[in-house]
């Protein structure tokens, strides 16, 4: 072969391979170039669904917080409403109040406490049925009313029975109306005026016994007056009588202890004395006596 053809095909051969290193060079190089735009799309994409998903949950917000803003003006409105009613009741259940004043003397004080309870307390209640003329009707349809007040109120999310709790609880410790027991413990010996044999040990009972289990325990006034007797008499130890007004008086008998004396005023609840064996008794026990206008009647229908 002649030199001048060798050199050709050398040519030749170096222009192939420096055309086939450039064309391999600008494969890869185009190559890495779309796997970058591709990572770049990629990258892209997750951006645009976060996005999306941040839209689409700050719309869900939104529509939350278009929905409170309504509840919370619906609320805003029935709470005026209920303002409005309570004024009413609270107005009603003063006059209420001052109509009891007219027959009960401790009445100034109860509406004091009764009318001091309502100054902080926003709520809402039904209107109060006539309160009928007895001494102790009264104070019983009023504690029914405010019971149903409590649970009429139960609608609003909000509770009135701390204001209801004041106003029976004040009530009741300026109240003349015997209620309740006036020591914790267990009817050993129930109310047997006549004697009847079907009742306890058959021996005539003009009160009840209430055994403290040999325990000596603070015996309380059941309901509000004046101490008439503390003395000891030989069936009944050492007792106190209590006039309340309106006809009624408790006996409170075969104490261990009095702890007041006659003229002492007390509220109901305070404590008078304490649970013994003293006089005619078998065991540490509080006999109790109601008696209205001189005629004795069951405790157990004063609880």
């Amino acid at each position: 072969m002649k030199k001048s053809h060798a050199l050709a095909v050398c040519v030749a051969a170096c222009v192939f391979l420096g055309g086939t290193a450039v064309s391999l060079g600008s494969y890869f190089g185009a190559k890495n170039d779309l796997l970058a735009s591709k990572q770049e799309l990629q990258q892209v994409e997750r951006t645009n669904r976060k996005l999306e998903q941040n839209s689409k949950a700050l719309e869900n917000e939104k529509s939350d917080y278009t929905q409170n803003i309504q509840d919370l003006q619906n609320k805003a409105a029935e709470l005026e409403e209920k303002i409005s009613e309570l004024e009413n009741m609270k107005n009603n259940l003063n006059d209420q109040l001052d109509h009891i004043s007219t027959s009960d003397s401790a009445s100034s004080e109860v509406v004091n406490a009764v009318a001091s309870c309502f100054v902080e307390t926003e709520q809402t209640a039904p209107s109060f049925t006539p309160i009928v003329t007895t001494s102790f009707n009264k104070v019983t349809s009023l504690s029914v009313q405010l019971d149903r007040i409590d649970s009429r109120l139960n609608e609003t999310g909000t509770s009135f029975s701390e204001v209801a709790t004041n106003v029976t609880e004040t009530l009741s410790a300026f109240s003349d109306i015997p209620s309740g027991m006036p020591v914790n413990g267990i009817l050993s010996t129930r109310f047997n005026p006549n004697g009847l044999s079907s009742i306890s040990d058959g021996r005539m009972h003009k009160g009840i016994d209430i055994s403290t289990r040999s325990q000596i325990l603070p015996i309380s006034a059941t309901a509000a007056g004046t101490v008439v007797e503390s003395s000891f008499h030989s069936d009944f130890g050492n007792y106190v009588v209590i006039d309340h007004g309106n006809g009624f008086t408790t006996r409170y008998a075969h104490n261990s202890e009095n702890y007041v004396s006659a003229g002492d005023v007390v509220k109901k609840g305070d404590t008078i004395g304490t649970t013994g064996s003293t006089g005619q008794s078998t065991g540490i026990h509080c006999h109790y006596e109601v008696s209205l206008n001189g005629v004795y009647q069951d405790p157990m229908d004063y609880q």
